[in-house]
């Protein structure tokens, strides 16, 4: 599974070297104390795609309210687009096991959002890694297969430590695992007509499942649509394929990631 991530992570480098940054510009380790320590999230961080490209990547967090997340998919059926749904594993629920593997039948993706809604900053790396660990094996045993989830957005979308700087010991924990950087967003706003005005080409929107967020979106899409805008899973925006599947459910073991940091 790790082997995957790697393949993607070296991809994903590749872009972004083509985009004006340097491989070693987003995995050199930061100087203490120094600009580079400052600049950390800002290289770690993802938070929209192309400028030259029509295709955005809506998303969804949470789903601590799951009838919003089906709604929306029915949505994303209705109007022939995808988008890409980040749940806390513990809203990830065996008897809702029909409805999530709709939601990939529709085309649509499964990002990590952390196996529970808490901060990441001022936590030990060996819990970082066991929340990311945690969370692919719910997802696994809610569906009945394997899928190979390639996103990672942290709850609050944050990763700095206590100071509010970025935090080199998340972002090694999060490597480790084998994620080479977080995605976030550059638009969050309920108001369908404020949305529509920040959005850019290439961008992410955030969205929560709840029912002012889905509102927003019965608006929003439609509009977006209209003015070209291209809605596409997160892994699309980026160049990469649909997530792999296989019958084989992963299993966290913390042994696996002694020693690779």
């Amino acid at each position: 599974m790790k082997t995957l991530k790697r393949i993607a992570a070296l991809l994903m480098c590749l872009m972004f070297a083509a985009a004006g940054f340097s491989a070693a510009e987003q995995t050199a380790a930061p100087e203490e104390g120094t600009a580079a320590e400052d600049d950390l999230l800002s290289v770690f961080t993802v938070n929209h795609g192309s400028r030259n490209s029509k295709k955005i990547a809506i998303t969804m967090d949470d789903m601590f309210d799951t009838e919003w997340t089906w709604k929306t998919v029915d949505l994303c059926k209705e109007y022939g687009i995808t988008m890409t749904f980040f749940p806390i594993g513990r809203s990830l629920k065996e008897e809702e096991r029909d409805n999530w593997r709709a939601l990939i039948e529709a085309g649509c993706e499964i990002g990590s959002h952390s196996s529970f809604h808490a901060q990441f900053k001022g936590i030990g790396e060996w819990i970082a890694i066991g929340r990311l660990g945690k969370f692919q094996e719910m997802l696994d045993k809610t569906l009945g297969f394997h899928y190979e989830v390639r996103w990672f957005r942290p709850p609050f979308g944050n990763i700095s430590d206590s100071s509010g700087r970025a935090s080199p010991v998340m972002v090694r924990a999060i490597r480790t695992y084998g994620y080479e950087h977080i995605l976030r967003w550059d638009v969050s706003n309920t108001d369908p007509n404020k949305a529509f005005e920040a959005t850019q080409n290439g961008s992410i929107l955030l969205y929560h499942s709840r029912h002012k967020d889905y509102v927003c979106l019965t608006e929003l899409i439609p509009r977006l649509l209209e003015a070209g805008f291209q809605p596409v899973t997160v892994s699309e925006l980026f160049g990469f394929p649909p997530p792999e599947t296989s019958e084989e459910l992963y299993t966290f073991d913390i042994h696996d990631y002694v020693g690779k940091q």
